[in-house]
Formats: structure tokens, C-alpha cells, sequence
């Protein structure tokens, strides 16, 4: 059975794909409820991420967004599966 996650997709003004970020679950959780705050707000806010980092959003500069259950992290920045990008 695969896992499902919790991931925030930004729609960023300009940018003509969405930015999946996968979230901690807490973190998933409190951002349902606060995330129309933000969004109307345009504040930045740095959020938990999945594999334990975090991820700063300027929302000024996010068109929509929204938090959906995944259940592939390839795509997601912040997936543990998917690592820091660097490789040695």
C-alpha cells in the first residue's frame, strides 16, 4: 500500500507550472486553517517539510493555493524519498 502525504501546491504568479511542497503532518494540518489568512494577508512564512527542512513562502507572490493528499514524492520539494538535489 503506498503512503499517502500532505503536500501544499503554489500556483506562483508567472510561473506556468504549480510548486509542490511536501509538508510535516502538523504542519499540514495547522496550514488548512490558516492558509486563507495568508493568502488574503500576503505574508511569509517558513513551513516544516516532510524530510524535516524548511520552506519559506512569500505569499505576496502566490496566486491560489492549496493543501491535497499525495501519493507520489517524486515532484514534491521536501519529500524524504527525494533527497537534497546535490548529489555527490
Amino acid at each position: 500500500m503506498t503512503n499517502t502525504r500532505q503536500n501544499l501546491v503554489l500556483h506562483l504568479s508567472g510561473a506556468a507550472q504549480p510548486l509542490h511542497v511536501a509538508l510535516d503532518p502538523a504542519e499540514a494540518d495547522a496550514l488548512v486553517e490558516q492558509l486563507p489568512e495568508f493568502m488574503a494577508a500576503g505574508s511569509a512564512r517558513t513551513l516544516k517539510t516532510a524530510d524535516g527542512g524548511r520552506f519559506s513562502v512569500n505569499f505576496a507572490h502566490v496566486a491560489t493555493a492549496h493543501v491535497e493528499n499525495s501519493r507520489g514524492d517524486a515532484n514534491a520539494y521536501g519529500a524524504p524519498s527525494r533527497g537534497t538535489g546535490f548529489a555527490r
